[in-house]
C-alpha cells in the first residue's frame, strides 16, 4: 500500500519540465511545460498536488517531471523565488506574449521588432538565472534586459517604468511629486537613448568626458621574418608630424610569434589621457616602426615568411626565449660577447584613425595596417613616404590590429571594462598633460628624442654607421640604472641604443624615449651619450669602440629644469689612449652645447672638440614636482631674496598653469607667510591678496579645476596661518571701500574707464567664498589655539564685512559684475560662515542683501542665488528656512510676475500663440521654430527649478519641521503656479513642471493648511475665485477633452496626480459646504464642484476594469481603488444640498448618470439612489419660478407634480452615455432593481416612479442591443436596431431624439441605396412639419437643411428631397402623391405659378416614366429566425422581407447566410421543436410569399387599364401575404391522385407595416391558416386563364408589332391540353349530379365554375380570329388545328352550359385603351404545347404553380421565346445544333424530351433543379396566371423604342425561385411525345398547366412544396459549367439597367416578316427553376440561318457551391 506524507514546505512549489498526459488512467494530473504546481503531499516517486492555474483539479503526477523551486507566497499566491529584475522579465514576457499574438493573427508591423525584443529578453532572464555572470556583466545584462522592457513598452504603448539609473524601479511613494516628475522626464530620455544608434549614444557619451583613451590588440603581422623585431607602436599627429603618445613595444620573433612570454597571446595596450583636442585633430595615424634586431645585412632564413595567425597555438622554444633578451636590455649590452647583434631599420605600417575615431561602429573586427620597408631610408622618411602613398590599400603586406575608443578615466575605464582593460595590460601615456590634470597624478617624466647628428669623416673614406648609447649618470659619472624606458610593454632599461643607419654622416633618427628619474636624484643626475662606429664586419665591429662623447645636464644653474624643445649637442672626440676612465665625471668641465662654447674649441685629457661635429635632441618634460620657471623658485625662496620680493609676486601671474598647480601647496604657503611676516603691510598685503585671488583664479580653470579638491583639502587640513583672517579681512574691505568710492567723471559728467578698484574688487567678489574660506578656517584655528576669547570682536568685525556688502549693492557705481560675483558665491559664504557666526543673523543679513538689490536689476543672479541656497546647510535649518523662505517666495513670485519689456508672461503666451500660428502656415513643427530661448523661457526655468528643489527639501525628513513652510509656500505660490498651469499652451514643457509644482503643494497641505489657507483668501474676498479656478485646474488635467498634461504611459504620475487631486476636493468639499451652502448659495461653485468629480471619477486611467491582470494588480498595491472614495463624496455633496437639489436636477442628470455607469457594483450601489431624489425634488419643486424647494412644503397646491425635465434628461443622456460604449447588463438589472425598491416605498411616486423605471429598462435594453449590433455586418440587423429606437422615441414623444434616429436610419438605407426606404424615412420628419411659416424649433431642424428656418421651408425641401429618393427607388407613384401635396400648396397656398409649373413637369416625367420605364417588381420572403444564438429582436421571430431587384430565392438565401454565418437553412416548412427554439443554435426557415393587393385597388378590375398601372399596386403598399402547401385528401373520393382530393393550405400574414416602408422587412404580427378545397382552386385557376386570355387580346389589338409566338403557345395550350386534359377534368371531377349530391355546399362553386367555363368560349374565339389575323403563312397548318380543336371545345361547351357573350371586339377601334402601346407578355414556361392549362387529375402532374415574377424581360422561355434573338453577336449556340441547318416544324412532329434536353443548357447555378438544398417554398399557386399576364404586358413596353441588342447581363440573371423535380412516369410521358411547333427546343408546358393540383405528399419539404411525387427528391446530375465572358449572373441588382436596351423584344419587332418555320429556334442559356416545371429563365435564343451563328457557344459555368444546408444530394 502506498503510503503518502505531508510534503516538505520548502518542496512545496515546482515547474512542470516535461509533458504529463495521461488521461486514461486515474487520479493523474495533466500537465504541460512550463505549468507551475503546488505541491500538497508526496510519496516514494509521486507528488500529489494541483496547478495554480487550476486549484479544483488535483491529482498525481511523477517527481521526474517536476522541478523544486524556492518561493515566495505574495497575496496569497505562490511565486517563484527570484531576483527584482528576473521576476520583472517574466510578468513582462506573459503580458507581451498576448499582445504578441493578436499582432501576429492582425499582421501589426510591430510583430516582428517585439518578437526580437522577447528573444533578447528570454536570452538575458536565462543568462541572469544561470548565475554564472560575473558582477560587472550582469550589471550590464540588467540594463540591456530593462531598456529592451522600457522600449517594447514604449512600442507596445504599455505604461512606462520608472528607474533609477541601476535599472531598479523606483518606489514612486517614496519621494516628492516634482522627484517624480523628474524621473518621468529621465525616463523618456533614456527610452529614447536607448532607441537611438550606438553612435549617438557614444557622441553624446563622449561631450561629457575630458579623458579618451585607446585601446589596440596587435593580432597579426605578415611580412618576411629573417631576424627578431620590436614593433614600436604609437599615436602619430600627422600635422605636426610628431608622436602622441609612449611607444608600445612589441617583441616579435624570426618565427612569427611574441619574444616575450607575458605578451603571449595578449598584445594590447591602452593608449591614454588623450584630450578631445587630440581626437579631433584633422589627421591622426597609428604609427608602427619595425625595429630589425641582428646583423648590419639580413641573413638568409629557410623560413620566408611567417603569420603570428597561430600565435595561441606556439610554444616558445628555448632560442626564441634566449632571443627575446638580445635586443636593448637592461644590462647595457647587446647581449653575449659572441653575438653580433644591432638595432636596423626594418620598416613602417600606419593607419589613419581619424574616420575610426568618428565612427567606430563601423569598423568592428580586424584593421589593417598597410607595411613597407626601409631599405635604404630611414624610418621618419619610410613613415612620410607611406603616408603620401595613395596606393597604400595595395600594399600586400600588413598588419592586423583591433581598435577600440573608451571613454572615461582609467580607474572608471577599468571598472566598466574589466575584461577589456585588466591588472596586466600595459598603459602607454600622453607625452604631455591631460587636458585635466588630477591631483593624485604624480608625474616626472621626460621624453628625450634623438633627432638627428652631422659628423665629419675623420680617416674613413666613407660615412659612419652611427650608433648613439645613451644613459643617465649621477654626478659621479656612475650610470643610473633602470630609469629609461623604449616603451609600454618593455621592462626598463640601463641604457638606449639607437638604430643604426649603414653609410650615414648626417643619421636623422627621431627615436623617442622616456627616462624616468626619481625626484630626488633629478637635481644631480646628467645624460651621457657615446657615439660608436657599427662595423658590417662582425670581427672589426668588435674592436670597433666609441669615438665620440656628448652629455647635457637635467637641472640648470638657478634649479630650474632642462628646458623644453631642441637642444644642439657638443661632439667631443675620444682619445682612448689619453682618456682617462677612472675619473667618470672629467667630461662635465667641459660645455654640453654648442651655444655655450661661444667660439672656443675647450678640450681636455682625451677629450677633444669636434667642430664640424653635432648631436640633436629634443627634450619634453612632463612634471608635477619640478618647474622650469624661475620667478616662481623666487617667489618659493622670498625668505632668501626678500628684495625681490615684490617683483616675485608680480611675476607669479606669468608663470604658466601648469607649474603653479605643481607647486599648488607651496605657493600657498608661501603667500600666507608672507601676508602674516611681512614688514610693510601696506606695501604687500595687497600685493599678496591679488597673488592669492590669482592662484585660485588659475586653480578654477577648467584644465585644472580637479585641483580644487587639492585646494579644498590644503584649507581644512595644512593651511595654519591662524593671523591670516584679520588681514585677509582688512584687505576685503578696503577694497570694497575702494571701489563704492565715487569716481573720476569726466566734464560733461561720463564715467572715465572703469578703475583698478572696481576691476579688482570683481576679481575679489568672483573668488570671494575662497577667501572667507581661509578668513573662516584662520579663525576657527585661531580660535581654538585662544579659546575663542574674542568671538564678539570678530562677530562685530564680520558684521561689517557683511554690512559692506549690502553698502556695495546700494552703491550707486556701476558696479553690477561685482555684484553679481557676490550672489554667485554667496550661499558658499554663508555655508561657510554658520561654523563661526550665529545663523540668525546670517539669515537675516542675507535677507538684507537680497531686498537691497532694485526690482529689475540682476533679476536672473538673484534667482540663481536663492537657487543654491535652497541647497545649502543653512536653509535645511527650520530657524533660518522660517527667515528665507517667505523672501525666496516672494522673490519668485515677483520673478514670475515681472512686467519688463519682453520679458513677461503675457509674452511667452504671446510668443507660443505666434509660433502656433506660424507652425500651421508653414506646415512644420513648433518646436522647428524655436531658434533660441528667449529670456522669458529661462525666467520660468528657473522659477520652475527654484520650487523643484524646495519642495524635494520640503519631503525630506531630516530637514526638521516643515509645517510653516508648507503653509509660506502656499499662501505666497500656489494661486500663481495655478494660474501659470491653466494659462500657458499646453505644447509648452513646462506645462508639466508647473502641474507638478502645484501637486507637490497640495500634496503637503493638510486640513490646517486648507483652513489658514481659506481664511486668508476670505479676507481678501477672493475664496470664490480660488475654488473655480483650482477645480478648473482639476478638471481640465482629468478631461479627455482636453490635451494631456502627461503622456498617456505615465501612469505613475497620472495616479499620483489622482491621489493628490482626490485629497484636494476631500478638503474643498468642506470648504464648499461651510462657506457657499449657508446663508449664501452660490449655484456656480457647486456645479462647478459636481462637474470637476464626476470628470475626475469617470476618467480612463481609473477605470481598472479596463486594465490587464498585471496593471491592475501595480494599481492596486500602489495606489488602490479610489473611484469609491470619490463616489462617496459625490454622494455626501448631493444629499448636503438640501432644497438646492433642484437647481441641479436636470444638469447634473448626465454627469451623475455617467458616473453610476462605472462597472464597479459598489459605485453603483452608492449613486443609483440619487436618481430617485432627483425624482423627487423635480416633483416636489414649486412649479412658480418666483417659489423656492422650501415654500412647496407648506403648500402643496404649488407641487410641480412630475418629473419631466428629469425624464427627458435621462432619456437623452442614457442615449448619448450608452452609445458611447458605457453602462451593460448588469447595471440596467442593478438600476432597475433599486429604483423599484425606492419607488414602491415611496407612497406618491410609486406607481409615476415604476413605470418610469420600466421605461428606462426599457430604453436601456434597446440601447445596448443597438450598441452591441450597430458595428455588425449586417445591415438588417443594424436597421432593425435603429427601428425599435425610434419607435421607442416615437412614443415617448421626444422629438429631438425621434429625428437624430430618423436620420441615422435614413443615412444607413442611403448606405446600401435603399432610396425607397429613406424616402418613407424621411418622410417621417415631415409628418412632424406643418405648410405654416412658424420658426422651426431647434428639435425640429435638420442637419442636412440647415438652412431652412420655418416649417414651411424645411418640410419644403424634405419633400423634394423624397421625390428625388422615390424617383431613384422607382417609387413614381409615391413620388406623385408629394407632387399633389406640393401642388396645392404652390397653388392655393403661397401661389407660386413658376414652382407649380416646374412641379407639375416634374409630375408628367414621373406619369411617362410609369408607362414607359421598365420597372422590376421585387420579391417577397417570409423568413423565420429560430434559436437563442440570434440577437434578442430576432430570436424566435417571424419577418416579411422585401427582395432586392431581380434577387432570386436561392440569392436571398445566401445573403441571409453570409450575415448570419453560423445559421443552418432549415429544408422544411415544419415548425421547430424547442430543442432548436430554446437552444443556442441559429436556424433561419426561409420561402416566397405572394402580396395581396389592398381592396382599395379593387377599382381596376373590369376595367382595360395598362398593366403597368396596375402591376405596380399588387406588390407595394402592402401589408398582407400568403403562401400555399398542397396536400391530399382522400375523402374526396376516387384515387389519391385524382384532382378532387388536391387541396391546398394557404397561410396569410399580416405584417405590422405596409411593404415597402421605413425598413425593408417588418415582423409579422398576425398569421392565419386556412383550407382551399379542390373546387375553389379550380375556380381560381379558371378564372385567371380568362383574364390572362383577356390581357393577351388587348395587348396584341394595341400592339402590332408583337410577336405571335406567346399567343400561339398560349392558344395551343387550352384549346388542345393534351396530357393534362384542360377543364375536362374539372368536368369529370366536380360538374356531375354525384358531386353535387355529396357536397350540396358547393352548389354556388360548381355553377360559378361553369359560367367561367362558358366565359372562356367567346374571349377564345376572339382570340383565335386575332392569331389568324397576325399569323404568317408557316403558322396556316397550326391555325387550322387550333379552329378544328376550337370548333369541337365550343360545341362541347355551348351544348352543356350555354352560351355568352363578351365585350371585347376583334376590330382595333373597338377596344377602349388607356394606352396604345405595352409589352408583349412574359413567355409562358411550358413543356408542351399540347398541355392543358385547366386539366387536373393526372397522377404524374404535381401541383404545377409558376410562381412568375414580375420581372418582364427574362421571366420565362415565354418571354425569352418572344425575344428570338437576331442580334448580330449571339451569345452562343447548342452544341447539338448544327449552325447552318434550319427545318421546318410542324404541330405534328415534336421532338422527344430527352432532345430538348440535349438542346437545352442550364447553367444557372442557383437553379433549383440543379441545388436542392438552397430550393425555394412553394409560394402562392392561384395568383400564377394574372403576375404572368402582368409580366406580358410589362415586357411590350420596350417595342416603343425600336429594335435594341438584349442586354447580357440581365439574360443571365436567375430571376424566380427553383423548380421541383418531376416524377419518372410523367417524365417518360414528356419523353414520348413529340415536340412543339411553336417551342422547337423544348416541351413548353401550356400556360394553364401551371395550375393543376396534383399534389405528392412531401407537402412540407422547402425545395418540392409543390411536388407531386417523392421520386423527385433526387435531381439528375449536374451538367459541366465553366465561366467565360459572358457569365454575368454574379452581377447585383444595383446595375444601373438601360430600359432601351434591355429589351428582348425589340429585335423581333423589326423582323416580323420572318417566319419562324424558316429557322431553327436555339437556346444558348436557360435556368429551370420553380416548382412546376417552368423553364424560369431563358437567356439568348438565336434563330440560326438568319443571324451569324459561326461563332461558338460559350461554354456552361459550373454550379455554385452551396453551403448551410442540411439536406445534401
Amino acid at each position: 500500500m502506498t503510503v503518502w506524507s505531508e510534503c516538505n514546505a520548502k518542496h512545496s512549489f515546482g515547474i512542470a519540465k516535461c509533458n504529463f498526459d495521461q488521461d486514461t488512467k486515474p487520479h493523474r494530473l495533466n500537465l504541460d511545460v512550463g505549468d507551475t504546481v503546488i505541491i500538497l503531499k508526496e510519496t516514494t516517486h509521486w507528488y500529489y498536488g494541483y496547478r495554480q492555474k487550476a486549484k479544483e483539479t488535483r491529482g498525481i503526477f511523477p517527481k521526474s517531471y517536476v522541478h523544486l523551486c524556492e518561493y515566495n507566497i505574495v497575496n496569497g499566491e505562490y511565486c517563484m523565488q527570484r531576483t527584482d529584475i528576473v521576476e520583472e522579465i517574466t510578468k513582462v514576457l506573459l503580458e507581451w506574449g498576448g499582445i504578441a499574438k493578436s499582432y501576429f493573427l492582425s499582421t501589426n508591423p510591430s510583430f516582428q521588432k517585439i518578437r526580437r525584443k522577447m528573444n533578447e529578453l528570454n536570452n538575458n532572464r536565462s543568462a541572469l538565472i544561470s548565475g554564472n555572470l560575473p558582477l560587472d556583466e550582469m550589471r550590464k545584462v540588467k540594463l540591456q534586459a530593462t531598456a529592451q522592457i522600457d522600449t517594447g513598452n514604449k512600442l507596445l504603448g504599455l505604461d512606462m517604468v520608472v528607474r533609477d539609473e541601476s535599472g531598479d524601479i523606483l518606489d514612486t511613494n517614496a519621494i516628492c511629486t516634482t522627484e517624480l516628475y523628474e524621473n518621468h522626464i529621465n525616463a523618456v530620455q533614456r527610452i529614447e537613448k536607448a532607441n537611438r544608434l550606438s553612435s549617438d549614444r557614444d557622441m553624446l557619451r563622449g561631450h561629457n568626458k575630458y579623458s579618451h583613451n585607446i585601446l589596440l590588440h596587435v593580432n597579426a603581422f605578415v611580412c618576411k621574418f629573417m631576424e627578431d623585431s620590436d614593433l614600436l607602436f604609437t599615436l602619430f599627429d600627422g600635422d605636426t608630424h610628431k608622436p602622441i603618445s609612449e611607444n608600445y613595444v612589441v617583441k616579435w620573433s624570426r618565427t612569427g610569434i611574441a619574444r616575450d612570454i607575458d605578451q603571449f597571446d595578449n598584445n594590447r595596450v591602452l593608449f591614454t589621457d588623450l584630450s578631445r583636442n587630440d581626437l579631433s585633430i584633422s589627421k591622426m595615424y597609428l604609427v608602427c616602426y619595425a625595429i630589425r634586431i641582428g646583423s648590419m645585412e639580413v641573413k638568409d632564413s629557410t623560413e620566408s615568411k611567417r603569420t603570428s595567425m597561430s600565435i595561441a597555438n606556439s610554444v616558445l622554444t628555448a632560442a626564441s626565449r634566449k632571443h627575446s633578451q638580445l635586443s636593448v636590455n637592461s644590462t647595457g649590452s647587446g647581449g653575449s660577447t659572441s653575438e653580433y647583434l644591432m638595432r636596423r631599420p626594418f620598416g613602417v605600417a600606419c593607419k589613419d584613425l581619424t574616420p575610426i575615431i568618428s565612427k567606430p561602429e563601423d569598423f568592428r573586427g580586424n584593421l589593417d595596417l598597410p607595411f613597407i620597408m626601409c631599405e635604404k631610408d630611414t624610418l621618419d622618411g619610410t613613415l612620410r613616404k607611406l603616408i603620401a602613398n595613395k596606393d597604400i590599400d595595395k600594399i600586400e603586406s600588413k598588419m592586423a590590429v583591433t581598435f577600440e575608443v573608451l571613454r572615461g578615466d582609467i580607474k572608471q575605464i577599468k571598472e566598466d571594462f574589466p575584461r577589456l582593460v585588466h591588472t596586466n595590460v600595459p598603459v602607454a601615456r600622453k607625452m604631455g598633460f591631460p587636458e585635466v590634470i588630477l591631483p593624485g597624478d604624480v608625474r616626472n617624466d621626460l621624453y628625450l628624442t634623438i633627432c638627428s647628428g652631422e659628423f665629419a669623416r675623420i680617416a674613413k673614406t666613407s660615412e659612419k654607421n652611427v650608433e648613439v648609447t645613451v644613459c643617465v649618470a649621477n654626478e659621479q659619472g656612475q650610470l643610473v640604472p633602470g630609469v629609461m624606458s623604449i616603451g609600454a610593454g618593455h621592462a626598463p632599461i640601463d641604457e638606449y641604443k639607437s638604430v643604426v643607419y649603414y653609410h650615414d654622416d648626417k643619421p636623422k633618427w627621431q627615436e623617442t624615449f622616456k627616462i624616468h628619474v626619481p625626484i630626488e636624484e633629478f637635481k644631480q643626475c646628467h645624460l651621457r651619450f657615446t657615439l660608436k662606429h657599427r662595423s658590417s664586419n662582425e670581427q672589426k665591429d668588435r674592436s670597433e669602440k666609441p669615438f665620440g662623447l656628448a652629455y647635457v645636464r637635467l637641472m640648470q644653474a638657478n634649479g630650474t629644469t632642462i628646458p623644453q624643445g631642441q637642444h644642439i649637442l657638443a661632439v667631443y672626440k675620444i682619445d682612448h689612449k689619453k682618456y682617462d676612465k677612472t675619473v667618470a665625471n672629467s667630461y662635465m668641465e667641459l660645455p654640453a652645447t654648442t651655444a655655450e662654447l661661444h667660439g672656443t674649441k675647450p678640450s681636455m685629457s682625451g677629450l677633444s672638440l669636434l667642430p664640424k661635429d653635432q648631436l640633436t635632441i629634443c627634450v619634453n618634460l612632463c612634471s608635477t614636482k619640478l618647474t622650469q620657471s624661475v620667478s616662481l623658485l623666487g617667489l618659493l625662496n622670498w625668505s632668501a631674496h626678500k628684495e625681490m620680493l615684490e617683483q616675485s609676486l608680480n611675476a607669479l601671474s606669468l608663470v604658466p598653469g601648469e607649474e603653479v598647480v605643481k607647486f599648488l601647496q607651496d605657493i600657498l604657503d608661501a603667500l600666507f607667510k608672507i601676508l602674516v611676516e611681512n614688514d610693510e603691510p601696506e606695501k604687500y598685503d595687497q600685493l599678496v591678496f591679488m597673488s592669492i585671488i590669482h592662484l585660485i583664479e588659475t586653480v578654477s580653470d577648467l584644465k585644472y579645476q580637479h585641483f580644487l579638491t587639492v585646494l579644498d583639502v590644503y584649507i581644512n587640513e595644512s593651511f595654519s596661518a591662524t593671523l591670516a583672517y584679520t588681514k585677509l579681512m582688512d584687505v576685503l574691505m578696503r577694497n570694497i571701500k575702494d571701489a563704492i568710492t565715487p569716481s573720476e567723471k569726466s566734464a560733461d559728467g561720463i564715467e572715465l574707464e572703469e578703475s583698478a578698484a572696481v576691476h579688482r574688487l570683481y576679481k575679489t567678489t568672483r573668488y570671494l567664498h575662497y577667501v572667507m574660506k581661509f578668513v573662516i578656517r584662520s579663525r576657527v584655528l585661531y580660535a581654538a589655539m585662544n579659546c575663542n576669547t574674542d568671538y564678539v570682536d570678530f562677530a562685530t568685525r564680520l558684521q561689517e564685512l557683511l554690512q559692506m556688502f549690502i553698502d556695495m549693492i546700494d552703491c550707486p557705481s556701476n558696479l553690477l559684475k561685482s555684484e553679481g560675483a557676490l550672489l554667485k558665491n554667496l550661499h558658499i559664504i554663508a555655508t561657510d560662515l554658520m561654523e563661526v557666526f550665529d545663523q540668525m543673523h546670517l539669515s537675516i543679513s542675507i535677507v538684507k542683501i537680497l531686498e537691497k538689490f532694485p526690482k529689475r536689476r540682476l533679476t536672473q543672479s538673484k534667482m540663481g542665488c536663492i537657487k543654491d541656497f535652497v541647497e545649502t546647510k543653512l536653509f535645511s535649518s527650520p530657524e533660518c528656512r522660517s527667515i528665507l523662505l517667505p523672501v525666496f517666495c516672494k522673490h519668485i513670485k515677483d520673478h514670475l510676475e515681472s512686467n519688463d519689456e519682453g520679458d513677461c508672461k503675457t509674452d511667452i503666451w504671446q510668443q507660443e500663440k505666434n509660433l502656433s500660428k506660424a507652425a500651421k502656415v508653414l506646415g512644420q513643427k513648433k518646436s522647428h521654430l524655436h531658434t533660441r530661448e528667449t529670456t522669458a523661457n529661462k525666467k520660468i526655468a528657473e522659477c520652475i527649478n527654484i520650487m523643484n528643489n524646495i519642495l524635494k527639501l520640503l519631503y525630506r525628513s531630516d530637514v526638521g519641521p516643515t509645517h510653516n513652510d508648507v503653509r509660506d509656500i502656499m499662501i505666497i505660490l500656489l494661486r500663481q503656479v495655478m494660474k501659470a498651469a491653466h494659462t500657458l499652451d499646453r505644447d509648452t514643457g513646462v506645462v508639466g513642471q508647473f502641474i507638478a509644482i502645484m501637486l507637490g503643494i497640495l500634496q503637503r497641505m493638510d486640513a490646517q493648511h486648507y483652513k489658514y489657507f481659506v481664511n486668508d483668501l476670505h479676507q481678501q474676498d477672493e475664496l470664490k475665485h480660488f475654488i473655480i479656478e483650482i477645480l478648473l485646474v482639476f478638471e481640465e488635467l482629468v478631461s479627455p477633452h482636453q490635451k494631456a498634461v502627461f503622456p498617456r504611459d505615465w501612469m505613475d504620475m497620472i495616479m499620483h496626480q489622482n491621489t493628490v487631486i482626490l485629497g484636494a476636493l476631500q478638503q474643498l468639499s468642506m470648504v464648499i459646504t461651510d462657506y457657499f451652502l449657508c446663508p449664501v448659495f452660490d449655484k456656480q461653485i457647486w456645479s462647478n464642484f459636481f462637474q470637476c468629480s464626476i470628470a475626475f471619477l469617470v476618467q480612463s486611467p481609473l477605470q481598472l476594469n479596463d486594465f490587464n491582470d498585471n496593471k491592475r494588480q501595480i494599481v492596486f498595491a500602489r495606489y488602490r481603488d479610489i473611484r469609491k472614495d470619490t463616489a462617496k463624496e459625490i454622494r455626501k455633496m448631493w444629499f448636503q444640498l438640501g432644497k438646492h437639489k433642484p437647481k441641479f436636477v436636470p444638469q447634473l442628470v448626465e454627469p451623475i448618470l455617467e458616473m453610476s455607469m462605472i462597472p464597479e457594483t459598489e459605485l453603483r450601489r452608492e449613486t443609483i439612489p440619487i436618481f430617485f431624489d432627483m425624482m423627487q425634488c423635480e416633483y416636489y419643486s414649486s412649479r412658480l419660478e418666483l417659489e423656492s424647494y422650501g415654500d412647496t412644503k407648506h403648500n402643496n397646491a404649488h407641487h410641480k407634480g412630475n418629473f419631466s425635465e428629469f425624464k427627458t434628461a435621462m432619456i437623452e443622456k442614457l442615449d448619448i452615455l450608452i452609445g458611447a460604449g458605457k453602462g451593460d447588463a448588469e447595471y440596467k438589472e442593478l438600476f432597475k432593481k433599486i429604483m423599484l425598491e425606492y419607488c414602491a416605498a415611496h407612497n406618491t411616486l410609486n406607481v409615476d416612479g415604476s413605470n418610469f423605471v420600466a421605461m428606462v429598462t426599457k430604453l436601456m435594453d434597446k440601447l445596448l442591443e443597438y450598441r452591441c449590433i450597430i458595428q455588425d455586418e449586417s445591415k438588417e440587423n443594424r436597421m432593425a436596431c435603429t427601428f425599435s429606437l425610434l419607435q421607442f422615441y416615437s412614443e415617448v414623444d421626444l422629438k429631438e431624439m425621434y429625428i437624430r434616429y430618423v436620420y441615422k436610419l435614413c443615412a444607413l438605407q442611403m448606405e446600401f441605396e435603399n432610396y425607397t426606404e429613406a424616402a418613407f424615412t424621411l418622410k417621417l420628419h415631415t409628418e412632424l412639419l406643418r405648410w405654416n411659416d412658424t420658426e422651426l424649433s431647434p428639435q425640429l431642424r435638420s442637419y442636412r437643411h440647415s438652412n431652412c428656418r420655418t416649417h414651411r421651408e424645411l418640410k419644403e425641401a424634405l419633400y423634394f428631397e423624397i421625390m428625388d429618393n422615390f424617383d431613384k427607388g422607382m417609387q413614381w407613384e409615391c413620388a406623385i402623391d408629394m407632387c399633389k401635396v406640393l401642388a396645392q400648396q404652390y397653388e392655393e397656398e403661397i401661389y407660386d405659378y413658376i414652382k407649380l409649373a416646374e412641379l407639375l413637369k416634374r409630375m408628367a416625367q414621373f406619369y411617362e416614366k410609369i408607362l414607359k420605364e421598365l420597372r422590376h417588381t421585387s420579391e417577397y420572403f417570409r423568413v423565420c429566425f429560430y434559436g437563442r444564438g440570434f440577437p434578442r429582436l430576432l430570436q424566435n421571430r417571424v419577418y416579411i422581407f422585401r427582395g432586392k431587384e431581380y434577387e432570386r430565392h436561392s440569392d436571398f438565401c445566401s445573403r441571409l447566410l453570409v450575415q448570419h454565418p453560423q445559421a443552418e437553412l432549415m429544408q422544411t416548412l415544419e415548425a421547430p421543436g424547442e430543442d432548436i427554439t430554446h437552444g443556442d443554435g441559429q436556424y433561419i426557415q426561409v420561402n416566397k410569399v405572394e402580396p395581396i393587393m389592398d381592396a382599395a385597388f379593387a377599382k381596376f378590375n373590369d376595367k382595360i387599364i395598362s398593366n403597368e398601372i396596375v402591376k405596380y399596386f399588387t406588390s407595394n403598399n402592402v401589408q398582407k401575404f400568403q403562401f400555399s402547401r398542397p396536400f391530399r385528401d382522400s375523402t374526396g373520393g376516387g384515387s389519391m391522385d385524382d384532382v378532387r382530393n388536391l387541396w391546398l393550405e394557404r397561410t396569410e400574414l399580416i405584417t405590422q407595416f405596409p411593404l415597402p416602408g421605413i425598413l425593408r422587412w417588418f415582423p409579422v404580427v398576425d398569421t392565419h391558416t386556412f383550407k382551399i378545397s379542390p373546387l375553389e382552386r379550380a375556380v381560381e385557376i379558371m378564372k385567371d386563364t380568362n383574364k390572362d386570355i383577356r390581357q393577351l387580346v388587348i395587348l396584341y389589338q394595341s400592339d402590332e408589332s408583337l410577336h405571335i409566338n406567346p399567343l400561339s403557345m398560349k392558344l395551343n395550350g387550352i384549346v388542345d391540353p393534351a396530357v393534362m386534359g384542360g377543364f375536362a377534368k374539372y368536368e369529370e371531377a366536380f360538374l356531375t349530379d354525384e358531386y353535387l349530391e355529396q357536397h350540396p355546399d358547393d352548389k354556388d362553386l360548381v355553377e360559378e365554375l361553369k359560367e367561367l367555363i362558358a366565359m372562356q368560349i367567346p374571349l377564345l374565339n376572339i382570340a383565335i380570329r386575332l392569331h389568324r389575323q397576325k399569323a404568317p403563312d408557316d403558322l396556316r397548318a397550326m391555325q387550322d388545328h387550333l379552329e378544328c380543336c376550337f370548333s369541337d371545345m365550343k360545341q362541347h361547351v355551348e351544348s352543356r352550359y350555354g352560351r355568352k357573350s363578351c365585350d371585347l371586339k376583334i376590330e382595333r377601334d373597338s377596344v377602349i385603351m388607356r394606352r396604345t402601346n405595352s409589352f408583349l407578355p412574359a413567355l409562358f414556361d411550358s413543356s408542351n404545347n399540347r398541355l392543358s392549362e385547366t386539366s387536373m387529375g393526372s397522377s404524374d402532374s404535381g401541383l404545377s404553380k409558376s410562381t412568375f415574377l414580375p420581372r418582364p424581360p427574362t421571366n420565362s422561355i415565354k418571354s425569352t421565346l418572344a425575344s428570338l434573338s437576331f442580334n448580330t453577336r449571339p451569345l452562343g449556340h447548342s452544341p447539338s445544333t448544327k449552325g447552318n441547318k434550319h427545318k421546318d416544324k410542324t404541330p405534328a412532329k415534336r421532338r422527344s424530351m430527352k432532345k430538348d434536353r440535349e438542346t437545352l443548357s442550364l447553367p444557372v447555378a442557383n437553379c433549383q433543379w440543379y441545388t436542392p438544398p438552397l430550393t425555394t417554398i412553394t409560394s402562392t399557386p392561384e395568383k400564377e396566371i394574372n403576375t404572368s399576364v402582368n409580366s406580358l404586358a410589362s415586357a411590350s413596353n420596350n417595342s416603343l423604342s425600336g429594335p435594341k441588342t438584349p442586354d447580357p447581363r440581365v439574360l443571365t440573371e436567375e430571376l424566380t425561385p427553383k423548380r421541383p423535380l418531376r416524377s419518372e412516369k410523367d417524365k417518360e410521358r414528356r419523353l414520348s411525345r413529340p415536340a412543339s411547333i411553336a417551342t422547337p427546343t423544348a416541351s413548353i408546358k401550356a400556360f394553364a398547366d401551371t395550375r393543376s393540383l396534383s399534389e405528392s405528399s412531401n407537402r412540407n419539404s422547402v425545395e418540392t412544396t409543390d411536388s407531386t411525387s417523392e421520386e423527385d427528391i433526387r435531381p439528375p446530375p449536374l451538367p459541366a459549367k465553366t465561366r467565360d465572358s459572358t457569365d454575368f449572373s454574379s452581377l447585383t441588382h444595383s446595375l444601373d439597367w438601360n430600359p432601351n436596351g434591355y429589351s428582348m423584344l425589340n429585335v423581333l419587332s423589326s423582323n416580323t416578316t420572318t417566319t419562324i418555320s424558316s429557322s431553327t429556334t436555339t437556346m444558348t442559356k436557360t435556368s429551370i427553376t420553380n416548382n412546376t416545371y417552368e423553364y424560369l429563365e431563358a437567356t439568348n435564343f438565336s434563330i440560326q440561318g438568319i443571324n451569324d451563328t459561326s461563332k461558338p457557344r460559350p461554354p456552361t459555368p459550373p454550379p455554385k457551391p452551396l453551403r448551410h444546408s442540411k439536406h445534401i444530394p
